[in-house]
């Protein structure tokens, strides 16, 4: 308990004292706003609020700077401030935006929404090419809660999920974080080196959030999200999607903001449905917030998806760029319910920079050296969007499970329970040492089976597995043996395994031996429809030979 307490506070203390422009953002009410834009104007450098409406906005120089907020149904609020000392506390309070029909002209003839559809449309291809290439940074957060979890799935119990459900069995099963640099080219090329990674419960861990996996351009026709979805300014998106203009409003820079419900022609379309927001003139996204059920998007686990994105401008190049981006969903799975979010950061943009082919191989994602071994000190300094209190209290659980689960007496404990060996061992057994983090064993490979050549036959096998460290190094050795009773021969193969590392994923495997292999390399024939075959109908289908090798892999 003073372990977990010590814990919280040395998070919380540095959470604050790594702080630079801090506060919280609420609306009218008092009642916080989560996924508040928050930038210092004119430039790519910015953060977002989290669910509690609290952000953090990391500038390191003491000087004035204007920074601006903006949310999605409110106005947007700029703040000048010279700032002398930090960190620099400033809560906001946003007012909801009127969105207004009065100034837009209708025209009997034409939905005004699909003119300006059209429009985008016409823009569609030239406001693509804006962008041939650009770096950045890149930071995501990937979270996975679930409720009222069964016991049992399957006959298999559940247990608690690493730390992660309270007595209602609920809670945090996945909580991971990513810092990134991204370079992207024109058309397809995107490349991405992990800096750091941390997942919660498991300090040697890599996180699953990557780039590569949320890089939606709604610029381009389709959309790769689990299926290809017709993008709302599609070529061809008036086949797929009929349009409403809800209302217009201005931003802080004065540019008239269409609000457009995008709404399906057909259900089941691979189409999103929500709403898109339009730049009067430059014909440019502004923001979107759209839903795809888990059918479109053949993910059928999933019920709905929602997806939103937020851009930003520059006057410098004249350009439109995502700086923030989060898709919610709930799922439902063998009686499982829950939700989740993945939220993603674009800062410190870098445009068409002469990035060529040459820059990109055939590594897309690379770890760098340490990459999951930042201390919670730097994650603090570093991290756009602050973390939740659940979020926090979810790493401090599980770090501290994860402590009495690695110490010594926990894992002899598991082993004791687990190395003895009781009569249905007999066909296969299996000795480990957690806290050495070795297994060894054996394996009496199911029933003999029977070929013209062998006759009965027994086979065996033989293993032992060896992990050495925090990046996945590991050893593999195993021996299969194969007797046959008829040529009384054994027959036998072996390898020996070296994975070097969980970054690049590096294998070197040694193998060789002598074994009875099929002369179809698919094996179209089975042991056991053979040996039912040859046994009782005196009809062999089954040609074999003997394979000798010796092989080696990299």
């Amino acid at each position: 308990m003073n372990r977990l307490l010590l814990s919280f506070l040395f998070l919380t203390f540095s959470y604050f004292a790594s702080a630079q422009v801090v506060g919280t953002i609420t609306d009218a009410k008092g009642e916080p706003l989560p996924f508040v834009n928050i930038l210092v104007e004119n430039t790519y450098k910015g953060t977002t609020s989290n669910d509690d409406g609290y952000y953090e906005l990391n500038v390191s120089e003491p000087k004035t700077y204007t920074i601006v907020y903006t949310y999605l149904g409110y106005k947007t609020v700029k703040k000048k401030v010279a700032i002398d000392k930090f960190p620099y506390t400033i809560n906001v309070s946003l007012e909801e935006e009127s969105v207004s029909l009065g100034e837009v002209v209708i025209d009997s003839e034409e939905n005004p929404a699909n003119a300006i559809i059209r429009q985008a449309i016409t823009k569609r291809k030239e406001n693509l090419e804006k962008i041939q290439s650009f770096k950045a940074d890149f930071y995501s957060r990937g979270l996975i809660r679930i409720k009222d979890a069964p016991e049992k799935i399957l006959g298999q119990e559940v247990g608690d999920l690493g730390g992660g459900l309270d007595s209602t069995r609920s809670g945090i099963i996945y909580l991971s974080e990513t810092i990134s640099k991204i370079q992207f080219l024109r058309p397809d090329k995107l490349k991405e080196k992990i800096t750091a990674s941390k997942v919660s419960g498991n300090d040697n861990g890599f996180s699953f959030n990557s780039a590569l996996d949320v890089d939606f351009n709604f610029y381009n026709n389709t959309v790769e999200f689990g299926n290809e979805i017709i993008s709302p300014i599609a070529n061809n998106a008036f086949g797929y999607y009929r349009y409403k203009l809800e209302g217009v409003f201005y931003d802080e820079r004065g540019n008239l903001i269409n609000k457009i419900n995008v709404i399906p022609k057909r259900e089941n379309d691979p189409v999103f449905s929500g709403t898109i927001y339009i730049v009067e003139d430059q014909w440019t996204i502004y923001a979107l917030e759209l839903n795809i059920t888990g059918v479109q998007a053949r993910i059928p686990v999933v019920d709905i998806i929602t997806l939103k994105q937020s851009f930003s401008y520059s006057e410098a190049i004249d350009i439109w760029a995502v700086i923030s981006q989060s898709i919610d969903f709930k799922y439902k799975f063998l009686g499982i319910k829950g939700d989740g979010r993945y939220t993603a950061v674009y800062s410190n943009y870098e445009f068409n920079t002469g990035l060529s082919r040459q820059d990109f191989g055939r590594e897309l994602v690379a770890f760098e050296n340490e990459a999951n071994k930042k201390d919670s000190l730097f994650w603090n300094t570093i991290r756009p969007v602050p973390l939740t209190v659940e979020e926090r209290k979810d790493y401090i659980k599980k770090d501290s499970i994860q402590i009495v689960r690695e110490s010594k007496p926990y894992l002899d404990s598991i082993d004791r329970a687990n190395n003895k060996f009781k009569i249905r061992n007999i066909l296969g057994y299996t000795y480990q040492n957690s806290h050495k983090d070795f297994r060894l064993g054996y394996d009496i490979a199911g029933a003999s089976h029977f070929n013209t050549v062998q006759g009965y036959t027994a086979k065996a096998n033989v293993f032992f597995n060896k992990n050495y460290d925090e990046f996945k190094r590991y050893f593999r050795a195993n021996a299969n043996l194969e007797y046959g009773f008829s040529d009384k021969r054994l027959r036998a193969t072996g390898s020996l395994s070296y994975k070097f590392n969980n970054t690049n994923r590096r294998f070197l495997t040694l193998s060789g031996g002598v074994s009875t292999q099929q002369f179809n390399p698919s094996n179209p024939i089975t042991p056991l429809i053979n040996s039912v075959s040859s046994l009782f109908f005196e009809d062999n289908h089954i040609k074999l030979y003997d394979r000798s090798f010796l092989q080696l892999d990299y």
